[in-house]
């Protein structure tokens, strides 16, 4: 028998051994790091000792961070520690800045959509304008995540952006005073006195709609408030309107889908090693009653292409409008050891519970394989575009004033009344909700455009 003291010297043998045999291809890892690095540090070092100025701080190795984001895809990035708290204010739904979500296409950084209220929206940015130049400074070969770092900043400060508009050659300049970026994420049809919101669109039909302009960390909350009234109202159906929302908080998505299933697979995301992370919805508090008709956009992505392709995948909701954005990937904040900043890494695809990859890649563009496909295609002008943003942006803004306008013509006995124009996609999205309401048409469990995409990532 060996004694205790024994069996230790035994194990302590044992490790040291298997470090003496791991030497080897440690010492050639480290060779191999240094190598692939060794250029980096000899330029740190040149430019440090050689520049014309003095280099101080961490600059260029915050550079040189951001230059190897950049190099992944356009929405990976780095999060200087002065940008730590903005970067978390952002996520929290108020922040200073423009209100501009962007995205990238054909390598050209692109405004997915204003944010709703936002000083952006007041000054007439436009859903799918190219952004060409901010303050003067050229954005190519830029990725999004530092153009949006350019546009956040102190409260007041002025800022000038520079667009190409779809279909137009010449550039468009768009100035700009950065303030509080409040994104109140859900609204209804009308404006009543008093500037609270309506959500019954037609109660006649008791159709209900509800407009979701983006996912941040209150949207869940109000929406189930909003949704909540016209249940009680005697909803029978829900027209939710995500055009023109450029996603935000996956966890809000899950939440909003999760409201009206409850059973299966709402979303999984995806890593490259193929490791699966699906979340299931729950039973409880279910509105299953209510029929439901989603309106999308080519400007609807992200989290908002989760809630339109759950839905759909899962027989749940009729789809009306045009092929959404395609941005389905999934980032992490991850902070880096030992400093106060952090990067932001795309790590995971999002996939629908019918096998589709949202995002769009270089491999699946010249396929039907990303984004959401609608079920009843309505594409709107450029011209119907730009009205519908226009109606948004004078009912969002109108606020509580409204009840003081009494010589408005459209004043009425109960106070004043502001709502949204009625454009095309709208009007299908209520014929197809009368359908569902009548029988006469229900969502197909696996969309005809989703059943034969099981592409991975």
């Amino acid at each position: 028998m060996i004694h205790r003291n024994g069996l230790v010297w035994v194990a302590m043998f044992a490790v040291i051994a298997l470090m003496f045999l791991q030497l080897p291809p440690m010492a050639a890892k480290q060779d191999s790091v240094y190598h692939t690095y060794s250029a980096l540090v000899e330029v740190d070092a040149l430019a440090r000792q050689k520049f014309v100025v003095p280099i101080e701080g961490d600059k260029l190795v915050d550079g040189a961070i951001r230059g190897m984001m950049y190099q992944l895809d356009p929405y990976s990035g780095y999060i200087a520690p002065d940008e730590l708290a903005a970067f978390d204010r952002r996520n929290k739904g108020v922040f200073i800045g423009v209100g501009i979500e962007l995205g990238m296409r054909a390598g050209k950084p692109i405004v997915i959509a204003p944010i709703d209220g936002s000083p952006a929206a007041k000054a007439g940015v436009r859903a799918g304008d190219v952004m060409i130049a901010i303050d003067g400074k050229i954005l190519q070969d830029r990725a999004v995540f530092d153009i949006e770092e350019m546009l956040v900043g102190r409260a007041g400060t002025p800022v000038t952006v520079t667009v190409r508009r779809v279909a137009e050659t010449a550039h468009v300049t768009i100035e700009m005073v950065r303030g509080p970026v409040s994104v109140s994420s859900v609204r209804g049809f009308r404006r009543l006195e008093g500037g609270t919101w309506d959500f019954m669109l037609e109660p006649e039909t008791r159709i209900g709609y509800i407009r979701v302009s983006s996912f941040r960390e209150n949207t869940q909350r109000d929406f189930a408030r909003a949704l909540s009234e016209l249940l009680k109202g005697g909803a029978r159906a829900l027209i939710l309107d995500l055009r023109f929302n450029p996603g935000g908080l996956m966890e809000q998505a899950i939440e909003m889908v999760d409201r009206f299933v409850d059973s299966g697979v709402i979303l999984s995301t995806v890593t490259r090693r193929r490791a699966v992370d699906e979340y299931r919805a729950k039973s409880p508090d279910t509105a299953d009653e209510i029929a439901i008709v989603v309106l999308i956009h080519g400007s609807s992505a992200s989290s908002a292409e989760i809630v339109a392709g759950s839905l759909q995948a899962l027989g749940r909701a009729v789809v009306v409008g045009e092929r959404s954005f395609g941005k389905g990937s999934v980032q992490h904040m991850i902070r880096l050891t030992g400093h106060r900043s952090a990067i932001k890494l795309t790590v995971a695809y999002y996939r629908l519970p019918d096998g589709r990859i949202i995002h769009r890649t270089a491999e699946n563009s010249a396929s039907d394989a990303w984004g959401i496909l609608p079920d009843v295609e309505v594409v709107l002008s450029s011209d119907e575009v730009r009205a519908l943003q226009a109606s948004r942006h004078a009912l969002d803004t109108a606020g509580p004033a409204l009840a003081q306008d009494r010589d408005h013509p459209e004043a009425t006995a109960s106070g004043y009344t502001r709502e949204l124009i009625r454009d095309r996609q709208l009007s299908e999205a209520i014929r197809q909700a009368r359908d569902l309401l009548a029988g006469r048409t229900a969502p197909t469990r696996l969309s005809k455009h989703a059943t034969t995409y099981r592409n991975q990532p």
